[in-house]
């Protein structure tokens, strides 16, 4: 009786994202920063995997599941995944195996990471969160998942249901998150380049990594340069990456009275041609006076994305 050969290059990437339950971004982003497979291609570029290809990018997958990062196990050998899975199974005897996301929807799975929160069980918050990441798009991840998330937290924080520890924990787990979702996004040689920050004295950081995480969901370098940026750093790092677009976000009302002026002189000593795009509810309260700095203020991610599109395609 002949046997197929399971190295024999045959699935297409859409069934492979079908089988393993990671999305084909999340594949490419995976062979190219850490080659965990070699995939072969057909005459017109199309990827084709063999069934041990399948094999180990669902090991992969399951290793990751349990809250590893795909940089700690991408270079085992399929042999070695597979005897992490069945040790993660053996830890779990007893306590049933961890809850899978196909099918289940973002409003599920903001329930679940909200729970983690309340428990303060930061592992569990970042098992939730990167199997989001895997199900589901980043756009769906950042404006159905994190961004209410953080709303959440923040809102129980203010009413005293949950106290600064918990805040914390979720924004140090979430910008953990949030990086690794940066890192293995997959972007192509010579995409464009936005910068994201927050002026000088708006130490809020998470506006601006989601900035920059939105970015990366269109095919932008979305570089995260940090919190608190004077004019000149801003400028400075815009001018060196060759930027095309500078993000801000502006979220606490103590800097209000300074904003102005900040924004003024980053506007002042960028290229013309480089556009200074501001979000969040700072930016919008002040919204009449930052305008005329000739800035554009977007309400949300999904304005933000809509308008990379749109200096994208215009370029």
């Amino acid at each position: 009786m002949k046997t197929e050969r399971s190295d024999l290059p045959r699935h297409p990437i859409r069934v492979v994202a079908k089988r393993t339950g990671l999305t084909p971004a999340v594949l490419r982003a995976w062979e190219k920063r850490y080659s965990v497979v070699v995939p072969s291609r057909t005459e017109g570029g199309q990827r084709l995997y063999s069934d041990d290809d399948v094999e180990r990018l669902s090991l992969l997958r399951r290793s990751v599941e349990e809250g590893r990062g795909i940089s700690q196990v991408a270079a085992l050998s399929t042999a070695d995944l597979k005897e992490l899975v069945r040790e993660d199974e053996v830890e779990r005897q007893g306590l049933g195996p961890p809850e899978r996301l196909e099918g289940t929807s973002a409003t599920r799975v903001l329930d679940k990471a909200q729970q983690a929160v309340n428990q303060m069980d930061s592992e569990e918050l970042g098992r939730v969160l990167t199997r989001a990441a895997l199900a589901f798009s980043i756009p769906t991840v950042l404006d159905e998942v994190v961004v209410p998330l953080l709303s959440r937290i923040g809102t129980a924080w203010e009413s005293g249901r949950v106290g600064p520890s918990h805040e914390h924990l979720g924004s140090v787990v979430i910008r953990r998150f949030l990086e690794w979702m940066s890192e293995t996004a997959d972007i192509g040689e010579g995409a464009p380049v936005m910068v994201a920050s927050t002026p000088a004295g708006e130490k809020h950081e998470l506006g601006a990594l989601l900035a920059a995480v939105s970015g990366v969901a269109e095919g932008w370098r979305g570089v995260f340069l940090g919190p608190d940026l004077p004019a000149e750093e801003v400028v400075a790092a815009a001018i060196r990456l060759e930027a095309e677009v500078v993000a801000l976000s502006c979220v606490d009302p103590r800097t209000a009275e300074a904003l102005p002026g900040e924004i003024l002189r980053i506007r002042e000593r960028l290229p013309g041609d480089v556009h200074l795009v501001l979000g969040g509810p700072l930016a919008q309260a002040r919204e009449e006076v930052l305008r005329s700095e000739g800035v554009e203020i977007l309400p949300t991610f999904e304005d933000l994305r809509e308008r990379l599109r749109a200096f994208r395609s215009r370029a």
